[in-house]
C-alpha cells in the first residue's frame, strides 16, 4: 500500500472538489431535480481557507426530538445545498443563508427546511453553508462569509439555465447572523469580472430581491450594541470596519426590493435592526415590506409557534405574488 500523506491528502480534495464543479458547470442536473444537490462553493479552496485541515463540528440538536436541527462550526470548505422545485417554466430562486451568530451555521430550520417550503410553492432554495468566523485554530471574521454569499449568487446566476432558474429573479434571503451577509449583499454588489477565466466570478452578485429574518443589518453600538463585534472583526474592531459592515448605511437606489421580518420582543437582535434599514430604504425610495409583530422572540424560523410572526411565510410568499416573482 502506498502511504499518503496529508500534502497528498489536501491536493486530492482540491482536484476532486474543482472536478465536481466542473462537472456541475457545464451541463444540465435535471436528474438531480427531485433531490439536494451538495457542491463546493468555489474550485479548489476558498480564497484565504488554503492549508486548512480542520474539522467540521456538527451538532444536531433535534437528536431524539424527531426533527434535524443540526448546527455546524468552524466550516472553511464553504458548499451550497440546491433544492429545485418541478417547475415547467424558469423560477425564481434564493440563496439561504442561515444564522448562528457567525460562529455556526443552524443549516435546517433556517437553511434546507426553508428551501423545503419555497419549493412547495414552485421557487428553487440554494441554501449557503459559508464560512463561520472563528473556529479553535483559524480568525476570518466576517469578511469570508460575505465574499461566500457573493459568491453563492454568482454560482446561482452560472448555472440559472441548468437548474431552470431565471437569471432575473434570483434573490437572498438571510437569517439572523445570516442576515447580516445578506445585507451586505444587499447594499455592496459588482456587476462581475468580464474577464475572468473563471465563469462564475463573470456574474454580477447583486441579487434581484431580498428577504431578511430577525436580521442583524447593523454592528453599530447604538443599533445592536458590542455584542456581535468581537466575532465579526476581533478583539479590536475599527469605526471603519463596523461602519463597512453596518449595511443600512451603504442602502442606496440600487438596492433591491425587501421584505423584513422581526419581533418586537427579540432580545437577540434588536428589532431597532430592521427598523433602520426599512428607514433607509424609503429615504432611498426602495420598496421595502416589513412583517414585525409583538411577540414570538428569535430564531423561530419558520416554525409555527403559535404566534402572530409565525405567519410570516405565508406573507413571503404573497409579496413574492405580487412582485411578479411567483405564480
Amino acid at each position: 500500500m502506498i502511504p499518503i500523506d496529508s500534502k497528498t491528502t489536501f491536493v486530492f480534495r482540491r482536484c476532486a472538489a474543482f472536478l465536481v464543479l466542473l462537472v456541475v458547470l457545464s451541463g444540465p442536473l435535471t436528474a438531480f431535480a427531485a433531490e439536494p444537490l451538495v457542491l463546493p462553493l468555489w474550485s479548489g479552496d476558498a480564497p484565504g481557507s488554503e492549508n486548512i485541515d480542520e474539522a467540521e463540528i456538527v451538532m444536531d440538536r433535534g437528536a431524539g426530538k424527531g426533527y434535524r436541527d443540526r448546527s455546524i462550526a468552524q466550516v472553511h470548505q464553504p458548499t451550497v445545498t440546491v433544492l429545485l422545485p418541478k417547475a415547467k417554466k424558469p423560477s425564481a430562486a434564493i440563496v439561504i443563508c442561515p444564522g448562528g451568530g457567525f460562529s455556526r451555521v443552524v443549516i435546517d430550520k433556517e437553511g434546507i427546511d426553508f428551501a423545503k417550503f419555497l419549493n412547495q410553492h414552485g421557487v428553487a432554495g440554494i441554501v449557503l453553508k459559508y464560512r463561520t468566523a472563528e473556529s479553535k485554530a483559524h480568525f476570518y471574521g466576517i469578511s469570508a462569509a460575505t465574499a461566500d454569499v457573493q459568491r453563492a449568487i454568482r454560482l446561482t446566476r452560472a448555472r440559472a439555465a441548468a437548474w431552470n432558474i431565471d437569471p432575473q429573479k434570483i434573490g437572498v434571503f438571510g437569517f439572523s447572523a445570516g442576515g447580516s451577509i445578506a445585507s451586505y449583499a444587499a447594499t455592496h454588489f459588482d456587476p462581475g469580472q468580464r474577464s475572468s477565466l473563471d465563469p462564475v466570478e463573470r456574474q454580477r452578485c447583486r441579487p434581484d430581491f431580498v428577504g431578511l429574518g430577525y436580521p442583524l443589518v447593523s454592528l453599530r453600538n447604538e443599533v445592536t450594541g458590542g455584542r456581535y463585534q468581537k466575532t465579526a472583526f476581533g478583539k479590536n474592531p475599527t469605526p471603519q470596519q463596523i461602519r463597512q459592515y453596518s449595511n443600512e448605511l451603504h442602502v442606496s437606489k440600487n438596492t433591491p426590493p425587501s421584505f423584513l421580518v422581526h419581533t418586537e420582543d427579540d432580545t437577540a437582535v434588536p428589532v431597532k435592526n430592521t427598523h433602520q434599514f426599512a428607514a433607509a430604504c424609503k429615504d432611498a425610495g426602495v420598496p421595502c415590506t416589513t412583517f414585525i409583530r409583538e411577540k414570538g422572540g428569535h430564531g423561530y424560523g419558520i416554525k409555527d409557534r403559535g404566534n402572530p410572526i409565525n405567519q410570516w411565510p405565508t406573507a413571503f410568499v404573497g409579496w413574492l405574488k405580487d412582485r411578479g416573482l411567483m405564480e
